[in-house]
């Protein structure tokens, strides 16, 4: 911090008189803070963060879209749709930067329910009074397999055929606490289908190598299996009457500040074509 030790010292002697208060605790091993040096570090922070907090709504009040933007995603949005976007934005926006937090939906939801991120997109619709919902995007699952496996030989399949099917293979899924495990689930449940075995891998990316390889079978978003079906190391595997659709959606919290920044990226999402952007 490029201060010396003897002025932090009196720095902190300054404190304690002003206050009344001795607020850390010395040895010869180590410093701690006392009870009165934790309260006050506690308002310290949010003092730290108002000020935070006025700066970017003075930046605002001249129309500067500038500053940080924190965003969490969910695994899928992150990783394959929220790259394209950001590239997007920043052409139009390019002062804004941008930090990006990537875990499962519940894990995004958590994040911005606590207000440490700005705003978060997950998979389906998030139950939480605290946040607001919004959908920007929709997605589908597509049952794929590996071009060596049995069905990749067929574009369409009936219900009871992939029931029956599937009954005997290996299934695919993400970890509970999953966008696509929620949806996958309540898909197998609607069509009153148990795998003969279920595989669960943490990343979209793992489970299509796991079945490229024809270790079994999935159900992933569209928009992450562009390069596989366009090289053809994936096949899809239509349901016959039965479409398996879901939204992504904009959470925010409904009491934390909103930044200029964040403001055009939520207008962003709404008002562009985004699915020009992601093609």
């Amino acid at each position: 911090m490029n201060i010396s030790q003897p002025a932090i010292s009196q720095h902190i002697h300054a404190l304690e008189d002003y206050y009344g208060a001795k607020l850390f605790e010395r040895s010869s091993k180590k410093v701690e803070l006392t009870q009165a040096g934790y309260t006050l570090y506690q308002y310290a922070k949010e003092i730290m963060e108002l000020h935070r907090l006025a700066k970017r709504a003075v930046s605002d009040l001249v129309d500067l879209v500038t500053g940080r933007l924190t965003i969490g995603a969910s695994f899928t949005i992150g990783e394959y749709v929220l790259p394209r976007l950001l590239a997007a934005f920043s052409r139009k926006y390019p002062d804004v930067k941008f930090s990006v937090t990537i875990g499962n939906t519940e894990f995004v939801r958590e994040r911005t329910r606590e207000s440490g991120i700005d705003l978060g997109l997950v998979e389906g619709l998030v139950d939480d009074a605290q946040l607001i919902n919004e959908q920007f995007l929709v997605d589908e699952l597509i049952l794929v397999v590996s071009k060596h496996h049995p069905l990749a030989r067929v574009s369409s399949i009936g219900k009871q055929e992939i029931a029956d099917q599937l009954r005997n293979d290996t299934f695919i899924m993400r970890e509970e606490g999953s966008g696509t495990r929620s949806t996958v689930d309540k898909v197998l449940q609607n069509l009153g289908i148990e795998p003969a075995h279920v595989i669960t891998l943490g990343s979209t990316q793992a489970i299509k190598e796991a079945v490229e390889v024809n270790l079994g079978v999935t159900m992933l978003s569209k928009w992450t299996l562009n390069k596989e079906l366009k090289l053809g190391s994936l096949k899809p595997v239509r349901i016959k009457d039965y479409d398996v659709t879901r939204g992504f959606y904009l959470i925010q919290h409904r009491d934390k500040f909103q930044s200029k920044a964040c403001a055009e990226f939520t207008r962003f999402l709404r008002e562009e074509k985004l699915i020009s952007i992601l093609r």
